[in-house]
């Protein structure tokens, strides 16, 4: 049977037909997905659909609490094992059973080391899966690693059909099959994505029958097609268009207090950004308050490092750089630089945050010091793509939200992984280490307040601030925000 034909099977059985356009809601987002693959899903902008079509072993409630979903309980087994015991009677959108293969399947394909995904990175730890019983699976570490769990919900642990996904082969990420509340029913590039109910969710059928997500990369277009009643919802307000949606009577704006952390990515090995001198001098002449204001209505706080102030471990005492241009070039002149240096600057647009105006902001500051930035404008695909082959720009603007509530894979992520750009501090990693096997939960905040405070002396990046994260909505539907930015559809409903 080809793909084809059995994906109008899934639809035909899992999919009720919306029979007025008020059972549909339409969303407009800053950019589609670049796959709905989970294992070469690259970018929150994509990985944050994967939580409406597939399931992971765990979830996150509203509040960020880990709760169960497709295992019912899991426990530790001994140091390095954890088990899982997983939820009967679910089943794939296909009609697949899930079960214990099902895990096993899953897990040894997402174990793909060349994979452009992060997915990975955040299962590495993983060395086998042992099948206990048809749903009792044992997953065995190479060292102790408290937070599997929290890594195996739906962004980095979506759980596939064995049979189906290696059917589908490369068509599996245009044409994804998972045990969500959604099913991809169609897919029209650049326009629409249609996600329909999934009526034979485990959970229960979502009450949206049918939701129509439209990539719109313009702000102001966006903002413009909720005005007009094109949408009913729209991702990324900007944070200066809040009143104007607030006098609106149909319509309101949702937010949340984010745990996205704004950032300049430094390159630690090209020269001048080698001596920590300069990197503390990049910290010094940027205003973050001055920027918060400006740009983000005050919305916002200004960030010491990659730890949010709504993660687990986050230490007030470890404070931002403060504005300060003299002490800036004085370091800059104490490094051989009194003039300055030049260097260049990437930035990209369609992502879920903003980092255009950023991007202009942070040059203007840094021109005041006199460094001479030389500014590269991308769309978001291509530059994860230099990104992802270390061709991007010495400094780059980036943004990184906090999904787990504790920082442990943006630490180390930062600190020693894929996103460090060459930087290394052993008394770092070795703390790294030491966490991932601390299960008592006050020696890792000791831990973690210790990370911090090495973070913001060695100047690793340039950390800038955190702003509530802005939707717009009209009174036809009932939407909340969470603070892991994952856009989670299932509750979604419409008004009475």
């Amino acid at each position: 049977m080809n793909l084809a034909v059995r994906l109008l099977l899934i639809l035909a059985t899992t999919v009720a037909v919306s029979s007025a356009l008020g059972q549909t809601v339409t969303i407009a987002v800053k950019a589609e997905p670049n796959t709905l693959d989970p294992h070469k899903v690259v970018g929150r902008q994509s990985e944050a659909f994967l939580a409406n079509v597939f399931d992971g072993l765990t979830a996150r409630d509203a509040s960020g609490t880990l709760v169960p979903g497709l295992a019912e309980s899991w426990e530790q087994v001994g140091d390095t094992t954890w088990r899982f015991h997983l939820r009967q009677g679910v089943s794939f959108q296909n009609g697949e059973p899930f079960d214990s293969a099902s895990v096993r399947f899953t897990l040894a394909r997402a174990g793909n080391p060349d994979s452009p995904a992060t997915t990975w990175s955040q299962i590495n730890t993983i060395t086998g899966v042992d099948i206990v019983d048809a749903f009792t699976v044992d997953i065995h570490t190479v060292s102790p690693d408290v937070l599997l769990p929290a890594r195996l919900a739906e962004l980095f642990g979506p759980m596939l059909p064995p049979v189906y996904t290696v059917e589908a082969g490369d068509d599996f990420g245009t044409h994804p099959v998972g045990t969500g509340p959604f099913v991809l029913k169609e897919w029209v590039k650049n326009e629409r994505l249609v996600l329909a109910a999934n009526e034979n969710y485990w959970r229960g059928a979502p009450s949206v029958k049918e939701i129509v997500v439209r990539p719109i990369a313009e702000d102001a277009t966006r903002v413009a097609a909720l005005i007009a009643g094109e949408v009913d919802l729209i991702e990324g307000l900007p944070h200066v268009m809040v009143d104007m949606i607030d006098s609106r009577p149909e319509l309101r704006v949702e937010r949340v207090s984010a745990s996205r952390v704004f950032y300049i990515s430094i390159d630690a090995s090209v020269k001048p950004l080698d001596d920590v001198r300069v990197r503390q001098a990049l910290n010094y002449a940027i205003d973050r308050q001055a920027i918060i204001d400006r740009l983000f209505g005050g919305l916002g706080r200004p960030a010491a490092t990659i730890v949010s102030a709504q993660a687990f471990g986050f230490d007030p005492s470890v404070e931002p750089y403060p504005y300060d241009p003299e002490k800036a070039k004085a370091l800059l002149a104490e490094a051989g630089y009194p003039n300055g240096f030049s260097v260049e600057f990437d930035y990209f647009t369609g992502s879920v945050a903003d980092h255009y105006a950023l991007s202009q902001a942070v040059a203007g500051y840094w021109s005041q010091i006199g460094i001479d930035v030389k500014e590269n404008a991308y769309e978001l695909g291509v530059f994860q793509e230099k990104r992802g082959a270390n061709q991007a720009a010495p400094l780059y603007v980036y943004s990184l939200g906090d999904v787990f509530l504790e920082p442990f894979w943006l630490v180390e992520w930062l600190a020693a992984g894929d996103m460090s750009r060459r930087y290394s501090n052993p008394e770092v990693n070795a703390l790294i280490q030491e966490i991932r096997s601390t299960f008592d939960a006050s020696r890792r905040a000791e831990l973690y307040s210790e990370v911090q405070r090495l973070m913001k002396e060695d100047a690793q990046h340039a950390f800038l601030f955190q702003v509530d994260t802005l939707w717009g909505a009209n009174d036809r539907v009932n939407f909340t925000l969470r603070a892991d930015e994952v856009p989670w559809f299932y509750p979604l409903s419409l008004a009475d």
